[in-house]
Order: C-alpha cells, then structure tokens, then sequence
C-alpha cells in the first residue's frame, strides 16, 4: 500500500510543475440533441464530470454540481456532465428532470471513456482556459465539492491576472 502511495505521489510530483497538457477532443450530443464540442469550451474553466445514472455517488454529488452551476456560471464556468452507460439520451433526461440536474448533459461514449482514460465513477476533472488539464477527482473523496470550488478560484484569478 505505502509503494502505490509513493508512486503516486512521484508521478503527480513529476507532472505537477510543467505545463498543463492539453485534453482529448470530443463532440458529444446533448440532451436537446445539438452537439457541444469540447473546442467550443476552451476559453472557459470547465468542471467536466463523468457520470452513470446507477452510480450511488453520482446521484449524491448532483447538489453540489448544481451549486457550482448556479455561483459560477456568470463568471464563464461551465459543469457539464457526461453521462455514460446510462442508455438513450431519452433516459437520461428523464433522470435529469428527476434529479433536476441544472447543468448541461452530455452523452457520453465509450470512446469518450477511453480517451479521457476512465476508470471508475464518479470521475471529475477541473480544465483550465485552453482546455489544458488542471485536476482530475476520482470517486467521491471528502471535501471534493470545496476543493473544486478552491480550484475554480484559483483558475478565475490566473484568468483574471490577479
């Protein structure tokens, strides 16, 4: 256990002080049937969420998304989550109206999976203008909702020049 907790620390360590790499490109549909592409977000901080609809944690995080929506969304940053394995874009609306999920949705692929290197869900990622990789949050730790927030912020100021 204490050698994979050293290996990762190493190899956050070792990407931590270079530039930030940018992401896999994608163009996904939404649930109104237009497509998003992720070129169309790369002047904004992006909260990019991986997410099923049977995922336990999933569902639990959907509050703390919508606030981030909701506080951040005049400021240019953008919560998109990207639902996978969760059948038609029909029933992942139905979810969303459920939950009321107040960010876009996209439906996401196994492609999508692949590419971004998905593991498990939840998976979050925080991207920086120019979609260039900040943070990535796997599963549900405490506290992630503040860190994403400590995250937008500290991303606002970069963009602002503060």
């Amino acid at each position: 256990m204490m050698r994979v907790f050293v290996l990762i620390c190493f190899l956050f360590c070792s990407v931590a002080g270079q530039d930030p790499k940018p992401l896999p490109e994608f163009s996904l549909p939404k649930l109104d049937g237009q497509t998003l592409r992720s070129q169309d977000l790369k002047d904004n901080i992006v909260v990019l969420d991986f997410w099923a609809t049977w995922c336990e944690n999933c569902v639990g995080e959907i509050p703390a998304f919508n606030k981030l929506q909701e506080k951040y969304s005049s400021r240019g940053v953008k919560v998109i989550g990207l639902a996978v394995q969760s059948g038609w874009a029909s029933d992942i609306q139905k979810f969303a109206t459920q939950y009321k999920m107040r960010y876009t949705i996209l439906v996401g692929n196994d492609d999508s999976v692949s590419d971004f290197g998905v593991i498990s869900f939840p998976a979050t990622y925080v991207i920086a203008p120019g979609w260039k990789f900040y943070k990535k949050y796997s599963g549900s730790p405490p506290n992630k909702s503040a860190d994403i927030e400590r995250d937008i912020e500290t991303l606002l100021k970069a963009k602002s020049g503060t």
